[in-house]
């Protein structure tokens, strides 16, 4: 093949990839368009239905274990906490019977609003969860913090989709 028919070919090739590129364009902007009156206004982009059969939605909002309440703050404790809150952790503090304790290791008294702030906020050797966990997820997390903590890493919560046969 000499060198001319090789720039020839290659050429051809991006004509046609651009050519398949600008028409998919076209395609995509006709099928956004509505069938609306001229300057009627812009319509909002729709925002797909979530899949909850999708099973990596629920573990990425959290929703495996349950819906919501202190199961579902359980999981949340399971993914976010409990690596820097365990037993075998030195230097963080243990979160068993955190609400019976007088004060926050930062001076607070123990409370939901100044646990959640805690959390949400970070500290010096705690990690800030503002943006990661919504307010839902701060009431489901302190309500299993308050009533419920901790599992002995021993023998972790069970799976609650594992049926025994």
């Amino acid at each position: 093949m000499s060198l001319g028919s090789a720039i020839r070919m290659v050429a051809g090739v991006g004509l046609f990839l651009a050519l398949v590129g600008g028409s998919r364009m076209i395609r995509q902007t006709a099928a956004q368009q509505t069938s609306s009156p001229q300057g009627a206004g812009k319509t909002e982009p729709r925002v797909p239905a979530k899949d909850y059969y999708q099973r990596s939605l629920e573990i990425y909002e959290f929703r495996k274990a349950a819906k919501s309440g202190w199961q579902r703050g359980e999981e949340i404790y399971y993914y976010k906490c409990w690596f820097c809150h365990n037993e075998y952790t030195k230097g963080a503090p243990q979160l068993q019977d955190l609400y019976k304790r007088p004060k926050l290791v930062s001076g607070q008294t123990v409370g939901d609003d100044t646990v959640k702030d805690k959390i949400r906020n970070g500290g010096p050797g705690m990690a800030s969860y503002k943006y990661t966990l919504s307010e839902e997820d701060l009431t489901d997390l302190v309500s299993y913090l308050k009533d419920h903590c901790c599992w002995n890493s021993e023998a972790p919560p069970l799976n609650p989709r594992y049926r025994a046969r």
